[in-house]
């Protein structure tokens, strides 16, 4: 099954990635998480199928 992986790092920061892993969703949680090497980022929310992702600052020109 195909997911969308939101990540948050040390710094506050989110990242989004898209991972093919098992339609166990307890299973691909911990699939994904394993995958990462830096141990700084986290898993926060996994969304099924491939999202595209907005966060506030991709969309809103700054400043006010």
């Amino acid at each position: 099954m195909i997911y969308t992986a939101v990540f948050q790092n040390t710094d506050n920061e989110y990242s989004f990635e898209t991972h093919v892993s098992s339609h166990d969703r307890n299973a691909a949680w911990r699939q994904i998480q394993e995958k990462q090497e830096d141990g700084k980022k986290c898993l926060v929310l996994l969304i099924d199928g491939q999202a595209n992702v907005k966060t506030f600052d991709d969309i809103v020109d700054l400043p006010f």
